[in-house]
C-alpha cells in the first residue's frame, strides 16, 4: 500500500494509498515532477483522490481526480478490477469523485506536470475593526479572481477571524510575472482604522506541502464545519457580500475560535464537463469553508446555528447548495445532492451494478435508487409517526386540562 513508481516513459507514478501527501510530495520533488492536491502532509491519497482533491496547482491542473488515468480496485463481491477510461470506465467514473461509496482503491496510477523552477509566496494580512472594510476587500477579491482571463499560475485563499483578514496564496513564476498580476489592487489604503501588511517573496520550488497546515491538522479538536459553494455564474452581489459580513459581525459563534475561508476555484478545474467524472463542482468561482472550534469540550448548538446561518445566506443569493464532499457536514438535509448534483442519478445506476447490497456506505454515501426511495420512506414515516405522535400527545393535555377544569 506504500508503494511507489515512476514512468519515465510518459511521466505517470503508480503508488498505493498507503501514501499520505506529504510521501508523494517528498517522492515527486527529486523528480522534478508535479501534481494537483492538497497542501496538508498528514492527509491520505486514497480518499483525497476519489472525492475531488482540491490544491493550490489545481487551477493549472485541474482537481485531483483529473490526474488518475487508471486504477486498480477491490468490489463489495471480492472482484479486483481495474478502472480507466477504456475498461470499466462507469467505476472509472464513480471513483473520481465518490469512491468511497463503490470501491476500495488498491493502486493509482496518475499523470504528472512539470515542477514548475520557482515560485512566488504572497501574503497580505489586514487588521481592522469595521466589518465593512473587509467586506470592500472581498469585494475586490471576487472580482479580481474570477476575471475571465486570470493567470492560472495564481491560487489565492482569504481567511477570515475576529479583527483580522489575510489573504494568501502562490503565484508558480517568478515574481515579476505576479507583479505583472497587481493582486494588491485588492487591498485598501493604511489608515487609522485600517492596517495593511504585505509580505511577497520568491523563491526555489520547495515541493507542495504547508507545514503550519501540517501541524495543525494533526491534532484532533472538536469542531464544526459548513462548506458552500458560490458559483462562476451567479457571484455574491455587493449588497449580499455586505450582508454576509454584516452576519458575521454581529452574530454570538458560541466559541472564542472561528474562522471562515474562501478558496480559489476555476481554471482548469472549469475546463472538464461536470458530468465527466463525479465530482460535479466544476462551476464553482471559490468555496466558502466556515468552521468553529471548541477546544474545551462539544461544538454548541449556538455555533452550530452561526454556521447554518452564514451558509444560508450565501445559498439564497446563488441559488446553490452545492458542498465540497471533503469538508463532511453531517447536518445536510441532502447530502448526495449537495455533493454530487446533476451526477447522483448517474452514480446510483452504477451503485446497484457494482455494489446492489450496499456494502460500501456510511449515513451519506450513494445508494442505489430502490435505497434511496426506501431511504425516502423511512423519513416520510418517521415525520408521520412524529407528527401523529405531537397531536396525541395534544389531544391527552387538552383531555387533562378538560378534567381540571371540571
Amino acid at each position: 500500500m506504500a508503494s511507489f513508481s515512476y514512468n519515465e516513459g510518459d511521466h505517470t507514478v503508480t503508488f498505493g494509498p498507503g501514501n499520505l501527501l506529504g510521501n508523494i510530495s517528498e517522492k515527486l520533488l527529486p523528480l522534478k515532477r508535479v501534481m494537483a492536491y492538497g497542501e496538508v502532509a498528514v492527509i491520505g491519497t486514497g480518499g483525497h483522490l476519489t472525492i475531488g482533491g482540491l490544491g493550490t496547482l489545481s487551477r493549472q491542473l485541474g482537481v485531483g481526480a483529473d490526474q488518475i488515468v487508471s486504477a486498480q480496485c477491490v468490489l463489495a463481491n471480492g472482484t479486483a478490477v481495474t478502472a480507466s477510461a477504456s475498461t470499466n470506465p462507469d467505476l472509472f467514473f464513480a471513483i473520481r469523485g465518490a469512491g468511497f461509496s463503490f470501491a476500495i482503491v488498491t493502486e493509482f496510477t496518475m499523470k504528472t506536470a512539470p515542477a514548475p523552477t520557482e515560485i512566488t509566496k504572497y501574503a497580505y494580512t489586514i487588521a481592522a475593526d469595521d466589518a465593512n472594510a473587509f467586506a470592500s476587500i472581498f469585494q475586490r477579491w471576487q472580482k479580481f479572481g474570477t476575471q475571465k482571463n486570470l493567470d492560472r499560475r495564481f491560487s489565492s485563499t482569504m481567511t477570515l477571524s475576529q479583527g483580522s483578514m489575510v489573504i494568501n496564496g502562490n503565484f508558480y513564476g517568478p515574481k515579476s510575472d505576479f507583479d505583472k498580476l497587481n493582486a494588491q489592487s485588492i487591498l485598501p489604503a493604511n489608515t487609522s482604522t485600517v492596517v495593511v501588511d504585505i509580505t511577497v517573496g520568491e523563491l526555489p520550488f520547495p515541493g507542495l506541502g504547508d507545514p503550519d497546515l501540517t501541524a495543525s491538522g494533526s491534532f484532533p479538536i472538536p469542531f464544526y464545519a459548513k462548506s458552500v459553494k458560490t458559483p462562476s455564474h451567479k457571484l455574491l452581489s455587493d449588497e449580499a457580500i455586505k450582508s454576509m459580513f454584516s452576519y458575521i459581525n454581529g452574530t454570538e459563534k458560541g466559541a472564542p475560535v472561528w474562522l471562515v475561508i474562501w478558496d480559489l476555484e476555476g481554471g482548469a478545474i472549469a475546463d472538464v464537463p461536470q458530468t465527466a467524472t463525479a465530482y460535479w463542482h466544476r462551476d464553482a468561482a471559490y468555496f466558502m469553508q466556515s468552521y468553529v472550534v471548541n477546544l474545551g469540550g462539544p461544538v454548541t448548538d449556538a455555533s452550530k446555528t452561526f454556521l447554518s446561518g452564514l451558509s444560508s445566506l450565501v445559498q439564497k443569493e446563488t441559488c446553490d447548495n452545492g458542498a465540497y464532499p471533503g469538508y463532511v457536514d453531517p447536518e445536510l438535509a441532502d447530502p448526495q445532492q449537495a455533493y454530487w448534483g446533476g451526477n447522483v442519478q448517474r452514480l446510483q445506476q452504477i451503485k446497484a451494478a457494482v455494489d446492489p447490497d450496499n456494502v460500501f456506505r456510511n449515513p451519506q454515501s450513494v445508494p442505489t435508487q430502490h435505497q434511496a426511495q426506501q431511504r425516502r420512506q423511512v423519513f416520510v414515516g418517521s415525520a408521520v409517526q412524529s407528527y401523529a405522535g405531537q397531536f396525541g400527545l395534544l389531544v391527552s393535555c387538552i383531555l387533562l386540562a378538560a378534567i381540571l377544569y371540571l
